[in-house]
């Protein structure tokens, strides 16, 4: 199953391999201690687009884009990949080499 973005949607992964795995809280045994972001929200992130909408005009598939703080969805799987979603507006700027968090 194919799914895309619709209208100014894009989906991306984060670049951070920290990013994908801090929105949840886990003890060492694997039991889930809170589902939220917590204060993982506040901070931008970097993330790699991998689908873009039809009227997304300034990112492109490949970019990397920093998207503005907690501007994202819970993720969902595509493919068996871990994937987010977000929109044209909550992207800061884009390059075409990973960043860091800042």
């Amino acid at each position: 199953m194919k799914l895309r973005p619709l209208s100014n949607g894009i989906f991306f992964k984060f670049t951070e391999a920290a990013s994908a795995s801090t929105f949840v809280n886990k003890t060492t045994t694997g039991i889930v201690i809170a589902s939220g972001r917590g204060d993982q929200s506040n901070i931008a992130r970097w993330g790699q687009v991998t689908d873009v909408g039809p009227k997304v005009e300034n990112v492109a598939v490949g970019d990397y884009a920093l998207i503005e703080a907690g501007k994202w969805t819970v993720g969902f799987d595509i493919d068996g990949e871990r994937t987010w979603k977000t929109d044209e507006t909550s992207v800061l700027f884009t390059s075409d080499e990973p960043g860091s968090a800042y």
